[in-house]
């Protein structure tokens, strides 16, 4: 099936410096709508979810982590690899919630790989009672198969049994320079003044995710209204995107916001995307379109001019009660939609 592209996998290096050559000339390709092909199943055990890629790593292995939620057990994040030779998913790793303090909840987890090979993990942490919220990042540097302790993109020490203090949805991206911005919703400005219900936090890591940046407000307001969910991009321009919902006050629509360096933020809530609500994801192509999907919704909306404008690509990937889609290029006119759907993780193929 044209989903496990073995080219790509032969010579990694030569894919991505065509990647990074299209990025500058998204010109030479004509707009067109996704047309979709065929699904595939990641896992359908013990209720999966939260579905995460890392598309053609350095090691020519297609990566999927997601949770799983054992009926009589913690939630187990599994790393799965497909690859050309091996095209069904197959787990290679599993990371456990830790035991102590009477024990954790962890999950939503997503990675990313550095230019050296070691891709990097982040995923949400929250002890069962409630009294600390943390978001750890581990790596591994065999393709996947072992994972290490790094640091915590951020910890919330003081929330003292309540759930809505807590830290949420992880998001990692390397960018240009090779430092890692990390994103994630975030509770903690509830107990300050002026109040933040939830704000979208940034801090950025220049040293593989050892030590990180001073917080960032991305998406702020004061007040009830709720950002969270964040996903991010660089577009063909060279700025950046970040996509989010908004809760509390804006029923769970998406915003989205431009930035000239990924890192500086308007004071703002940014500008709404229509016809997508809730737990967002973008990405950017090698021509330069950008896609955006959300939970709620279930479409896909387009853009080929950086995010002046937006339409809706027909038909969307999926018909079905899907939850938290993530949307990716997976090939040079290809691109995945990984979605849980019907107590599995499914990623639905389409050309472009």
């Amino acid at each position: 099936m044209k989903h496990i592209p073995g080219w790509k996998c032969l010579v990694p290096s030569l894919f991505a410096l065509l990647m990074g050559l299209l990025i500058l000339a998204p010109e030479a390709y004509a707009a067109g709508p996704i047309n979709w092909f065929v699904s595939v199943t990641v896992s359908n055990t013990n209720a999966p979810a939260w579905g995460r890629m890392l598309p053609w790593d350095k090691q020519g292995d297609n990566l999927i982590t997601y949770t799983e939620y054992p009926a009589n057990g913690t939630p187990v994040i599994k790393v799965a690899r497909s690859n050309p030779a091996n095209p069904t998913y197959t787990v290679i790793a599993s990371i456990p919630s830790p035991t102590d303090h009477g024990g954790h909840i962890q999950e939503q987890s997503q990675m990313v790989q550095l230019s050296n090979g070691t891709i990097i993990m982040a995923m949400r942490n929250r002890q069962t009672d409630l009294n600390w919220f943390g978001l750890p990042i581990v790596k591994s540097t065999d393709g996947g198969y072992t994972w290490s302790y790094v640091s915590q993109l951020d910890t919330n020490p003081n929330s003292q049994g309540r759930f809505n203090r807590g830290l949420w949805e992880p998001f990692l991206y390397v960018m240009p320079n090779g430092c890692i911005a990390g994103f994630y919703a975030n509770e903690k400005h509830a107990d300050d003044n002026p109040s933040y219900s939830q704000v979208v936090s940034e801090r950025v890591s220049c040293d593989g995710g050892a030590t990180w940046g001073q917080e960032i407000y991305a998406a702020a307001q004061a007040g009830s209204a709720r950002p969270g969910m964040p996903g991010f991009a660089r577009m063909a321009n060279g700025q950046y995107i970040l996509v989010f919902e908004v809760c509390g006050t804006d029923n769970c629509n998406v915003h989205y916001k431009i930035s000239s360096n990924g890192t500086s933020w308007s004071n703002d809530l940014g500008t709404v995307l229509p016809n997508q609500q809730a737990g967002p994801y973008v990405t950017v192509l090698s021509t330069g379109r950008i896609l955006v999907t959300s939970a709620t919704t279930n479409q896909i909306s387009i853009s080929d001019n950086n995010g002046q404008s937006w339409y809706l690509n027909s038909p969307p990937a999926w018909s079905g009660t899907e939850t938290w889609p993530a949307i990716y290029q997976t090939e040079t006119n290809e691109v995945g939609v990984v979605v849980n759907l019907n107590s599995a993780i499914q990623i639905k193929f389409g050309t472009f």
